[in-house]
């Protein structure tokens, strides 16, 4: 059933309960009421329903439709989801971007992707409107939020959507129709257009109720951006279940748990960063469980990014009742976890899980044959939730799709058991004097060091051994470590996985909480790396 249908149904079986409920963190008052209210929307199936309906409704009067493509660049709000479901109602094919983007990256993916149309917010104006003469192509842009901000080139929804019909555009859709575009993150170079058909959608709906386990009485909180295909994707068990969702808009670690709290929340989906933030809450006293009413969540979810172990041990300990579910799941993918721990699998932290059902793996080694267990090797993966293709990609599409398997660009391990483990990306490998270099593993071992809160390890080029890890640290708040001190910790390492350098900084992270090694090789592009002494005699 296509995910707009499924909206459909929805409407009709639940269509007087709550759907989406969205809470602003910024300036919440823990335990105030007043203020919890404020900054607190909710709409229910049935509207949620009518309003996808008046946006399809909306863009077949304009002639925009199958073969259209239409952009999304606005924040998390209440009105995201039914502005996507309508898009793919129209039949056109929406096509999310990043509302951080400069400029630059807006007028590219609007030329890249063809887009004729294009939904803003308040945080987006003044990047599109700099390239409005570059975006010629786009036809009608519309401005979602307060009527005193729309900008004079765009019209504002109420005068658009909101005065459309509600009821059913009647258009029919196939479930092999191209859906979406969306960009991935691009954490290895340019990002690539991925295209989705409604095919994609629906068994991400299927494939994360399966991982989570969840019925129509689960509350799924929501805090990534809704353009990231993750964040929308895990919430799509919620819509195959009618479940409620709720939208954090904003994360902090109190804001958070007054929303699991006050919400009722059963499953919360947080990135890396964010239980980072709140173990170290936890470990600095900062605040205290018991203030809160936890007994409903039964669930976290955690993913983008491989976990780190002992980032899973210190949230099993101090949440010993709640299960953890981890999966790895890629753009190219479909989102959702293709390979998931389990539930009941948690012995093996570290591990990303095995395949999903309707998912194969494989791991093979650089002259493409099988890998040994316990040897690294690309990661390669094949089922019904991959990539129609790359959007005017045809070699790049070849190459990730070669053979009808998805080429992750990942180096992973099996064990005897059937169980993968990421070692890292392929593009990310350190080559230092001959050998491989795996930066995971050595961000893993420093992690260990009780005042590091964060870590990035990275290769920079080295005169003597072609290239070298370097490591950039980020201390726990009010934390003093020096460089000696954490090189002494890392003795233990084998010599030639021990950074040659460490540096302390915030770690840059994006959107989706993956660590930003991009824009760390610029910083310390200029760096010199000492070569050791050459032998004597």
């Amino acid at each position: 059933m296509l995910v707009t249908e499924i909206l459909r149904q929805n409407a009709v079986l639940y269509g007087q309960e709550a759907a989406l409920t969205s809470v602003e963190s910024k300036g919440l008052v823990p335990f105030d009421d007043a203020s919890y209210s404020e900054r607190r929307r909710e709409i229910t199936w049935r509207v949620f329903d009518e309003y996808a309906n008046r946006v399809a409704n909306f863009y077949n009067g304009r002639g925009i439709g199958r073969g259209n493509k239409v952009g999304m660049i606005m924040m998390n709000r209440i009105e995201w989801l039914p502005v996507y479901f309508g898009i793919m109602r129209s039949g056109a094919m929406v096509v999310p971007l990043n509302f951080r983007y400069t400029t630059q990256e807006i007028v590219r993916s609007a030329e890249f992707a063809d887009l004729d149309a294009m939904v803003l917010d308040q945080r987006c104006v003044q990047q599109v409107q700099k390239g409005l003469g570059s975006m010629r192509r786009i036809r009608s842009f519309i401005f979602v939020g307060r009527k005193t901000e729309c900008p004079a080139f765009a019209e504002h929804y109420n005068d658009t959507f909101g005065i459309s019909s509600t009821d059913d555009p009647g258009n029919t859709i196939a479930t092999g129709d191209d859906a979406a575009i969306y960009f991935s993150s691009g954490t290895t170079g340019s990002p690539k257009a991925v295209v989705y058909t409604h095919h994609t959608l629906e068994l991400a709906c299927e494939q994360e109720s399966r991982n989570h386990g969840q019925t129509h009485g689960d509350c799924f909180v929501l805090i990534p951006p809704l353009y990231h295909v993750g964040a929308k994707m895990h919430w799509m068990g919620n819509l195959l279940t009618g479940g409620r969702g709720v939208l954090m808009l904003g994360f902090s670690v109190p804001a958070f748990f007054e929303i699991v709290s006050r919400e009722k929340v059963t499953i919360a989906f947080l990135l890396l960063p964010w239980a980072q933030d709140i173990l170290c809450s936890l470990e600095l006293g900062g605040m205290n469980l018991g203030d809160y009413f936890l007994d409903d969540l039964r669930m976290i979810h955690m993913g983008a990014q491989p976990i780190p172990p002992i980032v899973l041990k210190k949230m099993e300990a101090y949440f010993p009742k709640l299960d953890f579910d981890i999966s790895y799941g890629l753009t190219e993918s479909g989102g959702p976890g293709c390979i998931n721990l389990g539930r009941e699998n948690l012995q093996k932290a570290g591990s990303i899980g095995r395949p999903v059902e309707g998912w194969k793996a494989k791991i093979i080694d650089k002259d493409g044959k099988p890998a040994e267990f316990g040897e690294p090797g690309e990661l390669l993966l094949r089922g019904g939730g991959m990539m129609s293709r790359y959007y005017k990609e045809e070699r790049e599409t070849a190459l990730a799709l070669k053979g009808g398997w998805l080429h992750t660009g990942d180096i992973a391990t099996k064990d005897q058991d059937g169980f993968y483990y990421i070692v890292d990306r392929k593009k990310d490998v350190i080559i230092s004097g001959g050998e491989n270099i795996y930066p995971v593993q050595i961000e893993d071992f420093i992690r260990q060091q009780r005042l590091v809160k964060d870590v990035a390890v990275f290769g920079l080029p080295h005169c003597r051994l072609g290239e070298a890890a370097v490591a950039v640290v980020e201390l726990l708040p009010g934390a003093a470590c020096s460089e000696d001190e954490l090189m002494d910790f890392c003795e233990a390492l084998p010599k030639f996985k021990r950074p040659k350098r460490i540096f302390f900084r915030t770690i840059p992270r994006n959107a989706t909480g993956k660590i930003d090694k991009v824009l760390l090789r610029k910083i310390y592009a200029d760096t010199e790396l000492q070569p050791p002494p050459l032998p004597v005699g």
